[in-house]
């Protein structure tokens, strides 16, 4: 595909194949050198411009095509006269992209590591109160047994004596618990598989 001004760009980035996150850009446009980008990058810690080889252009894709280029590069070229400052919440490759197309910034992959986040906290805090206050439990129950005294004597006319047993029961706050694991790993797996960008989508071949 052939990328025109103002294009917001992005390819799988960082170790362990691209898991770890994916890096946005602003296409500027080609010139004699290679193709001039925007970016904001995390090693320099700012939004910088550089030029990219065709080679190096190879991974990108599209991810969104701007209404109108010319207020999209507009705010690209601002932001990299300001020199500004890399977030990795705030302000990060996609949220500066997403900044200069719609004028506003805003992050998918944040919001999905924050959700991430989350789903472990709940489904991990449920799992350690199951463990901690396990799913059975023991109770000292009183039950009445006949009286075998006197030859049986007191319990053929319906004497009886009080025992106390001990019986095994469900605890119910860790059967609580371990539902609402379950119930969060349900979630999450769920999360994990359709929570994904629907703007992404790789090319084959």
């Amino acid at each position: 595909m052939a990328f025109q001004p103002g294009d917001h760009l992005w390819k799988k980035g960082g170790r362990l194949s691209g898991k770890i996150y994916d890096h946005h850009i602003i296409y500027k446009g080609r010139h004699a050198t290679g193709h001039a980008i925007i970016e904001n990058s995390f090693r320099a810690g700012r939004v910088v411009q550089k030029t990219l080889s065709d080679e190096q252009l190879k991974p990108y894709e599209l991810y969104e095509r701007p209404g109108n280029a010319d207020r999209c590069l507009s705010r690209a070229e601002a932001a990299l006269a300001e020199c500004r400052k890399y977030s990795l919440i705030f302000y990060n490759c996609e949220t500066f992209a997403n900044d200069c197309l719609h004028g506003h910034g805003g992050s998918f992959q944040v919001r999905r590591a924050t959700g991430h986040v989350a789903l472990l906290t709940s489904v991990s805090s449920a799992a350690a109160t199951s463990a901690a206050v396990g799913l059975v439990t023991t109770q000292h129950v009183v039950i009445n047994v006949p009286d075998k005294g006197a030859f049986g004597v007191w319990a053929y006319l319906g004497y009886t004596h009080p025992v106390v047993k001990k019986i095994v029961v469900s605890h119910p706050l860790g059967i609580a618990a371990a539902s609402g694991a379950a119930c969060g790993c349900c979630i999450w797996s769920c999360f994990a598989l359709f929570g994904r960008d629907p703007r992404k989508r790789r090319r084959h071949g």
